[in-house]
């Protein structure tokens, strides 16, 4: 994607961010990314905050461009993780399960640019109240987990674009190309992209899941405590037949 509001907030060269993934973006993916021209973000939420401090750590010594965190806010231990984040300096934090309203204003007070995943229009509006400095509007085909509202990711773009004026950033579904630009031609001003980022070399995912990953067709996957938090994962039925 050309040079736009996203690559100028976070001072990268390509509109691409990869998802903060837990159990899959530590730092050798998000610094791999960083060096490549995208935004690397190492996945906060499968890690305690002594592991999660090693692994900005070795990022700072593996880049020397840009790169954030992903820090999922209902983690029990988020007060730590938020302290962590300004001791390191880091200077990029994208929230995502949670109210943007609880830390973004002392993450902003630090310096740092504070981005939140939302999944409909109206959560949108709420980060953008609270703050922040772009959004993450996150479709319903999404990897992990998601919102409720079953809005999917080239319905919700253009609906979020009319109601924000922030920068926005298209998620869910891209992995490739052709989807970057239809996030572009809809309105998105970058694209965050997870599951094509899971199975790269960098990642930390074992062999098998990417390769299962990659051979995944229509119908293989399928959406799980949809009551009580949204998550997309893998069918039984297709990993007994790998």
């Amino acid at each position: 994607m050309r040079n736009n509001r996203i690559t100028e907030l976070f001072g990268i060269d390509y509109s691409i961010i990869q998802g903060g993934m837990v159990w899959v973006s530590g730092y050798k993916l998000a610094s791999a990314v960083s060096n490549a021209g995208g935004l690397g973000l190492i996945g906060a939420g499968s890690m305690y905050p002594e592991v999660f401090r090693e692994h900005i750590q070795k990022c700072k010594k593996a880049t020397d461009k840009p790169f954030g965190v992903n820090l999922p806010l209902i983690y029990p231990d988020i007060d730590k993780m938020v302290a962590i984040v300004i001791e390191e300096g880091v200077k990029i934090v994208f929230t995502s399960a949670g109210n943007p309203n609880t830390w973004t204003a002392k993450l902003k007070a630090k310096g740092i640019k504070v981005v939140h995943v939302v999944s409909s229009i109206k959560f949108a509006l709420k980060a953008q109240q609270a703050g922040v400095d772009a959004v993450v509007a996150e479709g319903f085909e999404a990897g992990g987990h998601n919102g409720r509202e079953e809005t999917t990711t080239f319905t919700l773009i253009p609906m979020v674009k009319e109601h924000l004026e922030i920068p926005l950033i298209a998620a869910g579904g891209i992995a490739s190309g052709r989807g970057i630009l239809a996030a572009e031609v809809l309105g998105a001003d970058g694209v965050q992209i997870g599951s094509r980022f899971a199975v790269s070399t960098e990642s930390s995912a074992h062999i098998k899941f990417k390769k299962m990953v990659t051979e995944l067709q229509d119908g293989t996957t399928q959406l799980t405590f949809k009551e009580l938090a949204p998550v997309r994962i893998i069918k039984t039925s297709t990993i007994k037949n790998c």
